[in-house]
């Protein structure tokens, strides 16, 4: 199939608009977090070794972290719970050893400033609970968290920049030919 040079620079200015919006976007993706990952402690409760983030008695917690309870594969992680009451939007189990898996607790909002929270949640039929209290200072969003939350809008504008960029760049090379 022959294409005319019309044809030829459209095809050339999509195919640098896709590559270049998808490899932004994964890029950006794969780099930057909303949420804060939090330190975590590990300890042996019921001859279980548990991995706890925010560790217990943490302070100065930043108000956009997420909880993290890593342990056993086996183990039946229930319903996390904090007080004060925090919903959760989504939550996310990894493996993160041959026999354990973490699960991620992301808040659906930020948690409020300087405020002890008890964390309590059950792993095979052991209640776990522990403390931790966020910091003093209000929420500042880091560039990560801009990246993370701005993803495809930020991909977009990169694109089109550079789909701009070729489109110009031919369009002077066809001036010159002609």
């Amino acid at each position: 199939m022959k294409f005319s040079k019309n044809q030829q620079t459209v095809l050339c200015l999509v195919a640098v608009f896709l590559v270049s919006f998808l490899v932004v976007f994964f890029a950006i993706l794969f780099t930057q977090f909303a949420y804060s990952t939090p330190n975590q402690y590990g300890s042996i409760i019921s001859g279980m070794e548990i991995v706890l983030g925010p560790p217990p008695h943490a302070t100065n917690v930043p108000l956009d972290t997420t909880i993290t309870v890593d342990a056993l594969a086996s183990a039946s992680l229930t319903d996390l719970h904090l007080t004060p009451n925090v919903n959760f939007a989504s939550t996310n189990s990894q493996t993160t050893g041959p026999l354990t898996y973490q699960t991620t607790f992301y808040p659906q909002t930020l948690l409020q400033p300087n405020t002890t929270y008890t964390a309590s949640v059950t792993i095979t039929n052991t209640p776990i609970t522990w403390v931790f209290t966020t910091t003093p200072q209000p929420y500042q969003p880091t560039t990560s968290y801009y990246l993370a939350t701005n993803n495809p809008w930020i991909a977009l504008t990169a694109a089109a920049s550079a789909t701009a960029i070729v489109g110009f760049a031919a369009w002077i090379k066809r001036k010159r030919v002609r």
